[in-house]
């Protein structure tokens, strides 16, 4: 799909001002408050170019390593971050400008030797927004765990294969099989590698909520049950993938990475009513040791759930506030 997509990129990207100026004159008379039209299309067609020009530098660094041969010595290992992070740059920005925010990230601490961010997820591109801060604040390299529905889009299905990223199913047949994938992938992190985990596994909305709460009280588990509805901003983990990948690194550091602002944003129809949002969105991390982490399951389950109620209760804060 990737040349196709690369194609039609390639036409919008020429027929942006054309089609930009339509949709200021459809806004000029239908929505001249508020733009939405011209911010949607306006956010559209920068993913547009940010596909071109991503697909064209992957496909040259693709030759210039030997036409993949050599993808993985550390020149051409570099050369994919810096491409992913001024992707991941050019569309957040983007992202920000149209839909009228600012991601503001908290952070001051160095981090020595491998990482796992465990971040939230909920509001529109989060995730990479998420994915920028490792790159261009951290100064990481970046890998991460994420949705199939991802690889739709050719630059971060070839960028995130070849970056060490892995896509997982909605509902694998074989959960164990993906498991031991993410437990060799923490395994290998280096000493400037960070994995970002989004344990929840979905973005929060009122009804995934309760669908946690409603799965946990019908297998008899009325204690999780009871942490899934004390939650108030997000969703009860999944502890499969967060704690496996803990088993594959040894003395690994752990980061938790919350923010507040998207909250209220569930799809385009929330997206739509409130755009432009005119709003800070603040991000917040803390570090774990790896000293402070639990040996075994069950007290890695529980710990995990812990440091989550702290970020619900962060997040609550935050929107107060």
């Amino acid at each position: 799909m990737a040349p196709l997509v690369f194609l039609a990129a390639v036409v919008i990207a020429i027929l942006s001002p054309f089609v930009h100026l339509v949709a200021a004159i459809v806004d000029l008379v239908v929505d001249r408050r508020r733009w939405r039209i011209t911010r949607l299309v306006g956010m559209g067609l920068a993913f547009s170019v940010g596909e071109v020009f991503g697909l064209f530098a992957l496909f040259t660094v693709w030759i210039g390593s030997g036409f993949g041969l050599f993808m993985h010595r550390p020149l051409w290992v570099k050369a994919n971050n810096t491409l992913a992070s001024q992707y991941l740059a050019m569309v957040t920005n983007a992202m920000s400008f149209f839909i009228g925010y600012k991601f503001t990230l908290t952070w001051d601490q160095e981090v020595e030797g491998a990482q796992l961010v465990f971040a939230r997820h909920a509001g529109p591109g989060d995730a990479l927004q998420i994915m920028k801060v490792v790159f261009r604040d951290m100064g990481r390299r970046c890998h991460a765990i994420g949705a199939a529905k991802l690889q739709w889009d050719p630059f971060l299905d070839i960028a995130g294969e070849r970056l060490g990223f892995h896509f997982l199913l909605q509902n694998p047949e074989d959960t164990k099989a993906e498991l031991d994938k993410i437990r060799r992938l923490t395994a290998s992190l280096g000493d400037v590698d960070t994995l970002i985990i989004y344990p929840e596994g979905a973005n929060f909305t009122p009804g995934r909520r309760q669908q946690r709460i409603d799965r946990e009280s019908s297998a008899q588990r009325e204690d999780r049950a009871e942490l899934a509805r004390s939650l108030k901003h997000t969703l009860l983990p999944k502890t499969g993938g967060a704690l496996a990948a803990l088993d594959g690194a040894s003395g690994v550091t752990v980061t938790f990475l919350g923010h507040a602002g998207l909250d209220d944003i569930y799809g385009l129809d929330t997206l739509w009513d409130l755009m432009p949002l005119h709003r800070q969105v603040i991000a917040e991390g803390w570090t774990v040791s790896p000293d402070d982490i639990p040996d075994d399951w069950d007290g890695r389950s529980e710990w995990l759930f812990a440091e989550w109620r702290r970020m619900d209760e962060w997040i609550g804060e935050t929107l107060s506030a």
